[in-house]
Protein backbone atom coordinates (compact mmCIF):
# COMPACT_ATOMS: atom_id res chain seq x y z
CA UNK A 1 0.00 0.00 0.00
CA UNK A 2 2.40 2.14 1.13
CA UNK A 3 4.58 1.81 -2.23
CA UNK A 4 1.76 2.11 -3.94
CA UNK A 5 1.11 5.63 -2.94
CA UNK A 6 4.75 6.54 -3.05
CA UNK A 7 4.24 5.48 -7.10
CA UNK A 8 1.53 7.92 -6.96
CA UNK A 9 2.70 10.88 -5.15
CA UNK A 10 6.23 10.03 -7.47
CA UNK A 11 4.33 10.27 -10.82
CA UNK A 12 2.60 13.58 -9.40
CA UNK A 13 5.52 15.14 -8.41
CA UNK A 14 7.09 14.19 -11.97
CA UNK A 15 4.00 15.43 -14.11
CA UNK A 16 3.88 18.82 -11.75
CA UNK A 17 7.63 18.98 -12.30
CA UNK A 18 7.13 18.43 -16.15
CA UNK A 19 3.86 20.88 -16.17
CA UNK A 20 5.97 23.67 -14.51
CA UNK A 21 8.74 23.03 -16.47
CA UNK A 22 6.52 23.02 -19.89
CA UNK A 23 5.18 26.35 -18.40
CA UNK A 24 8.59 28.17 -17.90
CA UNK A 25 9.60 26.68 -21.27
CA UNK A 26 6.62 28.46 -22.77
CA UNK A 27 7.09 31.76 -20.88
CA UNK A 28 10.72 32.12 -21.23
CA UNK A 29 11.44 30.70 -24.65
CA UNK A 30 8.35 30.87 -26.40
CA UNK A 31 7.18 33.71 -25.50
CA UNK A 32 9.90 35.52 -24.03
CA UNK A 33 11.04 37.90 -26.67
CA UNK A 34 7.30 38.95 -26.97
CA UNK A 35 6.83 39.95 -23.31
CA UNK A 36 10.48 41.52 -23.58
CA UNK A 37 9.20 43.92 -26.29
CA UNK A 38 6.02 44.95 -24.00
CA UNK A 39 8.25 45.01 -21.03
CA UNK A 40 10.72 47.41 -23.07
CA UNK A 41 7.72 49.63 -24.76
CA UNK A 42 6.51 49.55 -20.66
CA UNK A 43 9.86 50.88 -19.71
CA UNK A 44 10.86 52.82 -22.64
CA UNK A 45 8.88 55.18 -25.06
CA UNK A 46 9.78 55.93 -28.65
CA UNK A 47 9.35 59.78 -29.26
CA UNK A 48 9.89 61.24 -33.33
CA UNK A 49 11.68 63.77 -33.89
CA UNK A 50 10.15 66.08 -37.23
CA UNK A 51 12.54 67.72 -39.14
CA UNK A 52 11.76 71.31 -40.34
CA UNK A 53 10.55 71.17 -43.80
CA UNK A 54 12.59 72.88 -46.67
CA UNK A 55 12.00 76.19 -47.57
CA UNK A 56 11.72 77.81 -51.63
CA UNK A 57 13.02 80.56 -52.56
CA UNK A 58 12.88 82.46 -55.99
CA UNK A 59 16.35 83.47 -57.98
CA UNK A 60 17.12 87.03 -55.83
CA UNK A 61 16.72 84.62 -52.51
CA UNK A 62 13.21 85.65 -51.29
CA UNK A 63 11.19 83.24 -49.68
CA UNK A 64 8.22 81.96 -52.37
CA UNK A 65 7.51 78.90 -49.22
CA UNK A 66 8.40 79.42 -45.61
CA UNK A 67 7.24 77.23 -42.36
CA UNK A 68 5.10 78.73 -39.94
CA UNK A 69 4.10 77.24 -36.51
CA UNK A 70 0.34 77.83 -35.65
CA UNK A 71 -1.26 76.28 -32.73
CA UNK A 72 -4.62 74.54 -32.84
CA UNK A 73 -7.23 75.01 -29.79
CA UNK A 74 -8.77 72.06 -27.75
CA UNK A 75 -10.59 72.94 -24.05
CA UNK A 76 -11.02 70.35 -21.62
CA UNK A 77 -14.72 71.43 -19.32
CA UNK A 78 -12.77 69.44 -15.84
CA UNK A 79 -9.52 71.76 -15.97
CA UNK A 80 -11.56 74.91 -16.40
CA UNK A 81 -11.14 77.30 -13.49
CA UNK A 82 -13.52 79.64 -14.95
CA UNK A 83 -17.21 78.83 -16.68
CA UNK A 84 -17.32 77.55 -20.08
CA UNK A 85 -18.96 81.19 -21.07
CA UNK A 86 -16.29 83.54 -19.70
CA UNK A 87 -13.28 81.31 -21.37
CA UNK A 88 -15.22 81.25 -24.49
CA UNK A 89 -15.83 85.50 -24.15
CA UNK A 90 -11.81 85.53 -23.69
CA UNK A 91 -11.04 83.67 -26.37
CA UNK A 92 -12.83 85.69 -28.71
CA UNK A 93 -10.77 89.09 -27.23
CA UNK A 94 -7.71 87.46 -28.35
CA UNK A 95 -8.99 85.36 -31.56
CA UNK A 96 -11.95 87.85 -33.13
CA UNK A 97 -14.05 85.38 -34.61
CA UNK A 98 -13.61 82.79 -32.97
CA UNK A 99 -17.23 82.54 -31.50
CA UNK A 100 -18.64 83.36 -35.93
CA UNK A 101 -16.65 80.07 -36.87
CA UNK A 102 -17.10 78.02 -34.34
CA UNK A 103 -20.78 79.35 -32.71
CA UNK A 104 -22.44 75.80 -33.95
CA UNK A 105 -19.34 73.79 -32.28
CA UNK A 106 -19.44 75.70 -29.29
CA UNK A 107 -23.44 75.55 -28.97
CA UNK A 108 -23.33 71.70 -28.76
CA UNK A 109 -20.70 71.70 -26.59
CA UNK A 110 -21.66 73.37 -23.82
CA UNK A 111 -25.04 71.80 -23.60
CA UNK A 112 -23.72 68.35 -23.61
CA UNK A 113 -22.93 67.59 -20.27
CA UNK A 114 -20.81 64.64 -21.28
CA UNK A 115 -18.79 65.79 -23.64
CA UNK A 116 -15.70 66.74 -21.72
CA UNK A 117 -13.19 67.53 -25.09
CA UNK A 118 -13.51 69.70 -27.66
CA UNK A 119 -11.27 70.80 -30.70
CA UNK A 120 -11.48 73.75 -33.00
CA UNK A 121 -10.85 74.17 -36.40
CA UNK A 122 -9.20 77.71 -35.39
CA UNK A 123 -5.60 78.27 -35.53
CA UNK A 124 -3.43 80.40 -33.39
CA UNK A 125 -0.11 82.16 -33.32
CA UNK A 126 2.51 82.17 -30.78
CA UNK A 127 1.40 85.78 -29.38
CA UNK A 128 -2.46 84.45 -29.54
CA UNK A 129 -1.24 81.21 -27.73
CA UNK A 130 0.83 83.09 -25.26
CA UNK A 131 -2.58 85.47 -23.85
CA UNK A 132 -4.44 82.52 -23.58
CA UNK A 133 -2.52 80.44 -20.94
CA UNK A 134 -5.87 79.20 -19.04
CA UNK A 135 -6.36 75.55 -17.17
CA UNK A 136 -8.21 74.13 -19.39
CA UNK A 137 -7.02 74.75 -22.91
CA UNK A 138 -5.00 73.16 -24.03
CA UNK A 139 -3.02 73.47 -27.62
CA UNK A 140 -1.63 71.63 -30.17
CA UNK A 141 1.70 72.54 -32.45
CA UNK A 142 1.08 72.30 -35.91
CA UNK A 143 3.61 73.17 -38.79
CA UNK A 144 2.42 75.27 -41.64
CA UNK A 145 3.60 76.43 -45.39
CA UNK A 146 3.51 79.98 -45.16
CA UNK A 147 3.29 82.14 -48.61
CA UNK A 148 4.68 85.60 -48.50
CA UNK A 149 4.05 86.25 -52.12
CA UNK A 150 0.41 84.58 -51.43
CA UNK A 151 -0.80 83.03 -54.13
CA UNK A 152 2.20 83.76 -56.47
CA UNK A 153 3.55 80.90 -58.73
CA UNK A 154 1.27 78.35 -56.72
CA UNK A 155 0.74 76.13 -59.88
CA UNK A 156 5.02 75.86 -59.47
CA UNK A 157 5.01 75.29 -56.11
CA UNK A 158 2.61 72.71 -55.28
CA UNK A 159 0.98 72.26 -51.47
CA UNK A 160 1.58 70.25 -48.52
CA UNK A 161 -1.36 67.82 -47.24
CA UNK A 162 -0.95 64.90 -44.80
CA UNK A 163 -0.97 60.94 -46.08
CA UNK A 164 -2.80 58.51 -44.71
CA UNK A 165 -0.26 58.08 -41.74
CA UNK A 166 -0.48 61.73 -41.50
CA UNK A 167 2.50 62.52 -42.63
CA UNK A 168 3.41 65.96 -44.49
CA UNK A 169 3.49 64.70 -48.44
CA UNK A 170 3.91 66.70 -51.46
CA UNK A 171 1.38 67.01 -54.22
CA UNK A 172 1.86 68.84 -57.54
CA UNK A 173 4.97 71.07 -58.24
CA UNK A 174 8.41 71.13 -56.43
CA UNK A 175 6.46 70.46 -53.64
CA UNK A 176 6.27 66.97 -55.03
CA UNK A 177 8.84 66.54 -56.63
CA UNK A 178 11.50 67.30 -54.44
CA UNK A 179 9.27 65.46 -51.84
CA UNK A 180 12.48 63.74 -50.71
CA UNK A 181 15.19 66.57 -50.25
CA UNK A 182 12.32 68.50 -48.64
CA UNK A 183 11.23 66.34 -46.26
CA UNK A 184 14.43 65.95 -44.65
CA UNK A 185 15.25 62.95 -41.73
CA UNK A 186 13.10 62.04 -39.31
CA UNK A 187 15.25 61.68 -35.84
CA UNK A 188 14.51 59.42 -33.07
CA UNK A 189 14.38 59.26 -28.94
CA UNK A 190 14.54 56.10 -27.25
CA UNK A 191 14.44 56.86 -23.76
CA UNK A 192 13.65 54.76 -20.42
CA UNK A 193 10.17 56.14 -18.52
CA UNK A 194 8.72 55.72 -15.51
CA UNK A 195 4.97 54.86 -13.94
CA UNK A 196 3.48 58.12 -15.41
CA UNK A 197 4.81 58.11 -18.83
CA UNK A 198 7.78 60.56 -17.50
CA UNK A 199 11.26 60.26 -19.01
CA UNK A 200 14.08 59.15 -16.36
CA UNK A 201 16.70 61.26 -16.71
CA UNK A 202 19.74 58.93 -14.95
CA UNK A 203 19.39 56.22 -17.55
CA UNK A 204 20.63 55.08 -20.42
CA UNK A 205 18.41 56.69 -23.30
CA UNK A 206 19.69 56.18 -27.22
CA UNK A 207 18.73 58.72 -30.20
CA UNK A 208 19.36 59.06 -33.73
CA UNK A 209 19.12 62.81 -34.31
CA UNK A 210 16.64 64.54 -37.03
CA UNK A 211 18.02 66.13 -40.57
CA UNK A 212 15.85 69.47 -41.79
CA UNK A 213 15.24 69.37 -45.25
CA UNK A 214 16.77 71.23 -48.08
CA UNK A 215 15.99 74.39 -48.91
CA UNK A 216 15.94 75.11 -52.66
CA UNK A 217 16.83 78.04 -54.67
CA UNK A 218 14.62 78.52 -57.93
CA UNK A 219 15.37 80.28 -60.92
CA UNK A 220 11.64 81.99 -61.11
CA UNK A 221 11.69 85.91 -61.09
CA UNK A 222 9.47 87.36 -59.32
CA UNK A 223 8.51 90.30 -61.41
CA UNK A 224 8.09 88.33 -64.43
CA UNK A 225 6.52 85.74 -62.57
CA UNK A 226 4.28 88.73 -61.28
CA UNK A 227 3.69 90.57 -65.16
CA UNK A 228 3.00 86.89 -66.11
CA UNK A 229 -0.14 86.18 -63.77
CA UNK A 230 -1.47 89.92 -64.19
CA UNK A 231 -1.24 89.50 -68.12
CA UNK A 232 -2.71 86.03 -68.31
CA UNK A 233 -5.31 87.05 -66.36
CA UNK A 234 -5.98 90.21 -68.33
CA UNK A 235 -5.34 88.55 -71.38
CA UNK A 236 -8.21 85.75 -70.72
CA UNK A 237 -10.57 87.99 -69.60
CA UNK A 238 -10.08 90.51 -72.74
CA UNK A 239 -10.04 87.60 -75.11
CA UNK A 240 -13.28 85.65 -73.04
CA UNK A 241 -11.12 82.72 -73.26
CA UNK A 242 -11.56 78.85 -71.40
CA UNK A 243 -7.65 79.27 -70.41
CA UNK A 244 -4.30 79.94 -71.23
CA UNK A 245 -0.67 79.25 -70.02
CA UNK A 246 2.94 81.40 -70.72
CA UNK A 247 5.72 79.91 -69.63
CA UNK A 248 9.35 81.76 -70.09
CA UNK A 249 12.61 80.17 -70.56
CA UNK A 250 16.35 81.21 -69.96
CA UNK A 251 17.50 80.29 -73.84
CA UNK A 252 21.74 78.80 -72.88
CA UNK A 253 20.56 77.03 -69.53
CA UNK A 254 16.90 76.05 -69.97
CA UNK A 255 15.92 77.61 -66.66
CA UNK A 256 12.38 78.40 -66.20
CA UNK A 257 12.28 82.31 -65.15
CA UNK A 258 8.15 82.17 -65.28
CA UNK A 259 5.50 79.74 -65.72
CA UNK A 260 1.65 80.34 -64.96
CA UNK A 261 -1.49 78.44 -66.75
CA UNK A 262 -4.86 80.07 -65.11
CA UNK A 263 -8.69 79.02 -66.21
CA UNK A 264 -11.64 81.97 -66.98
CA UNK A 265 -13.08 82.57 -63.58
CA UNK A 266 -14.16 86.13 -61.78
CA UNK A 267 -10.74 85.37 -60.11
CA UNK A 268 -8.75 83.07 -62.92
CA UNK A 269 -8.02 80.33 -60.73
CA UNK A 270 -4.11 79.04 -60.01
CA UNK A 271 -4.38 74.83 -59.62
CA UNK A 272 -2.14 73.88 -57.08
CA UNK A 273 -1.70 70.66 -58.31
CA UNK A 274 -2.44 70.24 -61.80
CA UNK A 275 0.01 72.70 -63.91
CA UNK A 276 -1.42 72.42 -67.81
CA UNK A 277 1.84 73.97 -68.87
CA UNK A 278 3.22 70.57 -68.39
CA UNK A 279 0.59 67.90 -68.23
CA UNK A 280 -1.92 69.31 -70.87
CA UNK A 281 -1.56 68.15 -74.35
CA UNK A 282 -2.05 70.02 -77.56
CA UNK A 283 -1.94 70.44 -81.36
CA UNK A 284 1.09 73.17 -81.20
CA UNK A 285 -0.43 74.46 -84.98
CA UNK A 286 1.50 77.28 -86.97
CA UNK A 287 4.35 77.72 -84.47
CA UNK A 288 4.93 74.73 -85.28
CA UNK A 289 6.39 75.82 -89.12
CA UNK A 290 9.94 76.91 -87.84
CA UNK A 291 10.56 73.43 -86.32
CA UNK A 292 10.00 72.08 -90.01
CA UNK A 293 11.64 74.51 -91.80
CA UNK A 294 14.99 74.14 -89.79
CA UNK A 295 14.62 70.38 -90.33
CA UNK A 296 14.48 70.75 -94.15
CA UNK A 297 17.31 73.20 -94.03
CA UNK A 298 19.36 71.07 -91.86
CA UNK A 299 18.83 67.95 -93.75
CA UNK A 300 19.66 69.81 -96.68
CA UNK A 301 15.69 68.95 -98.19
CA UNK A 302 15.52 72.47 -99.28
CA UNK A 303 17.82 75.96 -99.32
CA UNK A 304 17.20 79.30 -98.20
CA UNK A 305 16.38 79.80 -101.94
CA UNK A 306 13.39 78.01 -102.29
CA UNK A 307 10.44 78.95 -103.87
CA UNK A 308 7.28 77.32 -103.63
CA UNK A 309 6.17 77.04 -107.48
CA UNK A 310 3.30 74.66 -106.55
CA UNK A 311 1.84 77.30 -104.18
CA UNK A 312 -0.77 78.40 -106.82
CA UNK A 313 -3.77 75.82 -105.75
CA UNK A 314 -4.59 73.58 -103.46
CA UNK A 315 -2.17 70.56 -102.21
CA UNK A 316 -4.27 67.77 -103.08
CA UNK A 317 -3.06 64.73 -101.41
CA UNK A 318 -5.60 61.30 -102.27
CA UNK A 319 -9.11 62.85 -101.40
CA UNK A 320 -7.93 65.59 -99.41
CA UNK A 321 -7.08 69.04 -99.97
CA UNK A 322 -4.35 71.11 -98.03
CA UNK A 323 -5.41 75.08 -98.00
CA UNK A 324 -4.53 77.85 -96.29
CA UNK A 325 -5.94 79.48 -93.60
CA UNK A 326 -7.91 82.46 -95.02
CA UNK A 327 -8.08 80.23 -98.27
CA UNK A 328 -5.72 82.42 -100.37
CA UNK A 329 -3.18 81.64 -102.48
CA UNK A 330 0.81 83.19 -102.57
CA UNK A 331 1.80 81.74 -105.91
CA UNK A 332 5.87 81.26 -106.13
CA UNK A 333 6.27 81.79 -102.20
CA UNK A 334 10.08 82.42 -100.91
CA UNK A 335 10.66 80.62 -98.09
CA UNK A 336 10.56 83.74 -95.71
CA UNK A 337 6.68 84.42 -97.51
CA UNK A 338 6.08 80.95 -96.45
CA UNK A 339 6.38 81.50 -92.87
CA UNK A 340 5.38 85.17 -92.87
CA UNK A 341 1.85 84.24 -94.79
CA UNK A 342 1.70 81.33 -92.68
CA UNK A 343 1.25 79.25 -95.94
CA UNK A 344 0.22 75.56 -95.03
CA UNK A 345 0.51 74.73 -98.97
CA UNK A 346 4.17 75.42 -98.71
CA UNK A 347 4.50 73.92 -95.59
CA UNK A 348 3.23 70.69 -97.01
CA UNK A 349 5.75 70.76 -100.13
CA UNK A 350 8.51 71.04 -97.72
CA UNK A 351 7.81 68.52 -95.48
CA UNK A 352 7.04 66.32 -98.26
CA UNK A 353 10.91 67.14 -99.71
CA UNK A 354 12.41 66.49 -95.94
CA UNK A 355 10.59 62.96 -95.72
CA UNK A 356 9.49 60.88 -93.04
CA UNK A 357 12.30 59.24 -91.79
CA UNK A 358 14.60 62.74 -91.60
CA UNK A 359 11.03 64.47 -90.15
CA UNK A 360 10.93 61.44 -87.36
CA UNK A 361 14.34 61.93 -87.05
CA UNK A 362 14.49 65.25 -86.20
CA UNK A 363 11.33 64.86 -84.11
CA UNK A 364 13.10 62.27 -81.74
CA UNK A 365 15.98 64.64 -81.38
CA UNK A 366 14.12 67.37 -80.55
CA UNK A 367 12.73 65.48 -77.47
CA UNK A 368 9.00 65.87 -78.74
CA UNK A 369 8.09 62.20 -78.45
CA UNK A 370 9.44 61.94 -74.66
CA UNK A 371 8.94 64.13 -71.50
CA UNK A 372 11.33 67.17 -71.00
CA UNK A 373 12.13 65.74 -67.82
CA UNK A 374 11.41 68.88 -66.13
CA UNK A 375 11.91 68.93 -62.25
CA UNK A 376 8.14 69.45 -61.44
CA UNK A 377 5.46 66.55 -60.50
CA UNK A 378 2.76 65.87 -63.54
CA UNK A 379 4.88 66.21 -66.09
CA UNK A 380 2.33 64.54 -69.66
CA UNK A 381 4.77 61.98 -72.05
CA UNK A 382 3.58 62.95 -75.54
CA UNK A 383 1.84 60.19 -77.97
CA UNK A 384 3.41 59.83 -81.48
CA UNK A 385 1.90 57.67 -84.41
CA UNK A 386 3.30 55.05 -85.53
CA UNK A 387 1.79 54.82 -89.10
CA UNK A 388 2.56 57.91 -91.39
CA UNK A 389 0.33 58.10 -94.19
CA UNK A 390 0.86 61.16 -97.19
CA UNK A 391 -1.78 63.24 -95.69
CA UNK A 392 -0.53 63.39 -91.87
CA UNK A 393 2.86 63.93 -92.80
CA UNK A 394 1.73 67.13 -94.42
CA UNK A 395 -0.71 67.96 -91.76
CA UNK A 396 2.08 67.81 -89.48
CA UNK A 397 3.96 69.91 -90.91
CA UNK A 398 1.79 73.46 -89.97
CA UNK A 399 1.55 71.68 -86.02
CA UNK A 400 -2.03 69.44 -86.75
CA UNK A 401 -2.50 65.80 -85.71
CA UNK A 402 0.30 65.71 -83.47
CA UNK A 403 0.33 66.57 -80.10
CA UNK A 404 2.38 68.20 -77.53
CA UNK A 405 2.45 69.60 -73.96
CA UNK A 406 3.59 73.83 -73.83
CA UNK A 407 6.89 72.98 -72.05
CA UNK A 408 7.56 70.10 -75.05
CA UNK A 409 7.08 72.79 -77.79
CA UNK A 410 9.30 75.63 -76.01
CA UNK A 411 12.11 72.98 -75.24
CA UNK A 412 12.34 72.34 -78.97
CA UNK A 413 11.58 76.12 -80.13
CA UNK A 414 14.21 77.17 -77.90
CA UNK A 415 17.03 74.77 -80.30
CA UNK A 416 16.62 77.56 -82.45
CA UNK A 417 17.22 80.44 -79.88
CA UNK A 418 20.10 78.87 -78.19
CA UNK A 419 22.33 78.08 -81.62
CA UNK A 420 20.78 74.56 -82.46
CA UNK A 421 21.41 73.46 -79.10
CA UNK A 422 18.96 71.28 -76.73
CA UNK A 423 18.98 72.11 -73.21
CA UNK A 424 16.42 70.58 -70.36
CA UNK A 425 13.92 72.92 -68.42
CA UNK A 426 14.46 72.93 -64.97
CA UNK A 427 13.10 75.04 -62.10
CA UNK A 428 15.81 74.52 -59.11
CA UNK A 429 19.48 76.16 -59.24
CA UNK A 430 20.84 74.68 -56.63
CA UNK A 431 19.89 73.44 -52.94
CA UNK A 432 21.07 74.52 -49.36
CA UNK A 433 21.30 71.78 -46.18
CA UNK A 434 22.72 74.14 -43.26
CA UNK A 435 25.76 76.00 -44.76
CA UNK A 436 26.28 73.37 -47.27
CA UNK A 437 25.68 74.27 -51.08
CA UNK A 438 24.20 71.80 -53.19
CA UNK A 439 24.21 71.80 -56.85
CA UNK A 440 21.30 70.88 -59.20
CA UNK A 441 22.62 67.91 -61.98
CA UNK A 442 24.56 69.02 -64.77
CA UNK A 443 22.33 70.32 -67.70
CA UNK A 444 23.19 68.22 -70.95
CA UNK A 445 23.35 69.71 -73.86
CA UNK A 446 22.63 68.29 -77.53
CA UNK A 447 23.35 69.46 -80.73
CA UNK A 448 20.26 69.59 -82.69
CA UNK A 449 21.14 71.79 -85.66
CA UNK A 450 23.87 73.62 -87.79
CA UNK A 451 25.03 76.95 -87.00
CA UNK A 452 24.26 77.97 -90.79
CA UNK A 453 21.08 76.27 -90.33
CA UNK A 454 19.79 78.36 -87.08
CA UNK A 455 21.59 81.58 -88.66
CA UNK A 456 19.15 80.95 -92.05
CA UNK A 457 16.19 80.44 -89.58
CA UNK A 458 16.38 83.41 -87.23
CA UNK A 459 16.74 85.87 -90.23
CA UNK A 460 13.64 83.93 -91.76
CA UNK A 461 11.57 84.91 -88.20
CA UNK A 462 13.07 87.72 -87.61
CA UNK A 463 12.00 89.20 -91.31
CA UNK A 464 8.19 87.16 -90.64
CA UNK A 465 8.01 89.56 -87.68
CA UNK A 466 9.08 92.85 -88.76
CA UNK A 467 6.50 92.23 -92.22
CA UNK A 468 3.76 90.02 -90.95
CA UNK A 469 0.62 91.04 -89.55
CA UNK A 470 2.40 90.87 -85.87
CA UNK A 471 4.46 93.66 -86.74
CA UNK A 472 1.68 96.46 -84.99
CA UNK A 473 2.44 94.63 -81.67
CA UNK A 474 6.14 95.23 -81.89
CA UNK A 475 7.38 97.62 -79.75
CA UNK A 476 10.36 99.57 -82.08
CA UNK A 477 12.94 99.02 -80.06
CA UNK A 478 12.50 95.70 -79.76
CA UNK A 479 14.23 92.28 -81.63
CA UNK A 480 11.95 89.32 -82.12
CA UNK A 481 12.18 86.43 -83.79
CA UNK A 482 8.84 84.20 -83.37
CA UNK A 483 6.02 83.11 -84.67
CA UNK A 484 1.72 82.55 -84.76
CA UNK A 485 -0.33 79.76 -84.67
CA UNK A 486 -3.50 78.79 -84.32
CA UNK A 487 -4.54 74.70 -84.09
CA UNK A 488 -8.05 73.56 -84.63
CA UNK A 489 -9.51 71.88 -81.84
CA UNK A 490 -10.73 68.59 -82.57
CA UNK A 491 -13.88 67.28 -81.14
CA UNK A 492 -15.21 63.88 -81.33
CA UNK A 493 -12.64 62.81 -84.06
CA UNK A 494 -13.04 65.84 -86.19
CA UNK A 495 -11.87 69.61 -86.21
CA UNK A 496 -14.17 72.43 -85.42
CA UNK A 497 -14.03 76.35 -86.42
CA UNK A 498 -15.95 76.95 -83.26
CA UNK A 499 -12.86 76.13 -81.22
CA UNK A 500 -9.24 76.92 -81.55
CA UNK A 501 -6.21 77.14 -79.37
CA UNK A 502 -3.96 80.81 -80.19
CA UNK A 503 -0.54 80.60 -79.58
CA UNK A 504 2.45 82.90 -80.07
CA UNK A 505 6.28 81.63 -79.49
CA UNK A 506 9.36 83.70 -80.06
CA UNK A 507 12.29 84.70 -78.69
CA UNK A 508 14.48 88.06 -77.99
CA UNK A 509 16.49 89.33 -79.26
CA UNK A 510 17.26 87.53 -82.12
CA UNK A 511 21.25 87.35 -81.35
CA UNK A 512 22.44 85.95 -77.81
CA UNK A 513 18.65 86.27 -76.69
CA UNK A 514 17.49 86.86 -72.97
CA UNK A 515 14.20 84.67 -73.02
CA UNK A 516 12.23 81.83 -75.10
CA UNK A 517 8.91 82.26 -74.42
CA UNK A 518 5.59 80.72 -75.25
CA UNK A 519 2.21 81.88 -74.75
CA UNK A 520 -1.41 79.99 -75.68
CA UNK A 521 -4.79 80.95 -75.34
CA UNK A 522 -7.47 78.07 -75.60
CA UNK A 523 -10.72 78.75 -77.23
CA UNK A 524 -10.46 82.65 -77.41
CA UNK A 525 -13.80 83.49 -78.13
CA UNK A 526 -13.25 87.12 -79.62
CA UNK A 527 -10.93 86.28 -82.10
CA UNK A 528 -9.60 82.68 -82.91
CA UNK A 529 -6.04 84.03 -84.27
CA UNK A 530 -3.22 83.55 -81.88
CA UNK A 531 -1.53 86.42 -83.98
CA UNK A 532 -4.55 88.85 -82.51
CA UNK A 533 -4.62 87.32 -79.33
CA UNK A 534 -1.49 86.04 -77.60
CA UNK A 535 0.75 87.92 -80.05
CA UNK A 536 -0.65 90.89 -78.27
CA UNK A 537 0.23 89.43 -74.93
CA UNK A 538 3.87 87.77 -75.59
CA UNK A 539 4.72 91.55 -76.79
CA UNK A 540 3.74 93.39 -73.75
CA UNK A 541 4.94 90.75 -71.45
CA UNK A 542 8.20 91.08 -73.98
CA UNK A 543 8.43 94.89 -73.65
CA UNK A 544 8.90 94.57 -69.63
CA UNK A 545 10.89 90.97 -69.79
CA UNK A 546 13.69 93.37 -71.61
CA UNK A 547 13.96 95.69 -68.61
CA UNK A 548 13.82 92.86 -66.07
CA UNK A 549 16.40 90.62 -67.40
Amino acid sequence: MVNQRSKILSIALTFCFILVSSRLFYWQIIKGPELKEKAQNQAYKLEKIIPERGEIYSSDNFPLVLNQTIYQLSIYKPNLKNSLDEVIDKIDQVYPDFKLENNISIDKFKNNSNQKWITFNSYFSDNQKKQLEIPGLEFQTIAKRYYPENLMAKDLLGIISKDYQGSQVGYGGLEAFYQKQLKGKTGFVWAPQDATGKTILNKKSWSSESVNGRNIFTSINRSAQFYVEKLLKEGIDKYSADSGSITIMEPKTGAIIAMSSLTSSSSATISSIRNPAISDLFEPGSIFKPIIVSMALDAKAINTNYICTQCNRPNVIGKYFISNWDNELHPDSSLQDIIKNSDNIGMSHIIAKLGTKNFLNYYQKLGLSQKTGIDLQGEAKPSLKTEWPEIDLATASFGQGIVVTQINMLQAFNTIANNGILVKPKVVNYFTEGDKIIKNKNQTETKIFSDQTIKDMKSILKYAVENGVVSQFKPKNLEVCAKSGTAQIAIGGEYTDSKTIASYIGFSPCENPKFTMIVTINNPKTSPWGSSTAAPIWYELASKLNDLL
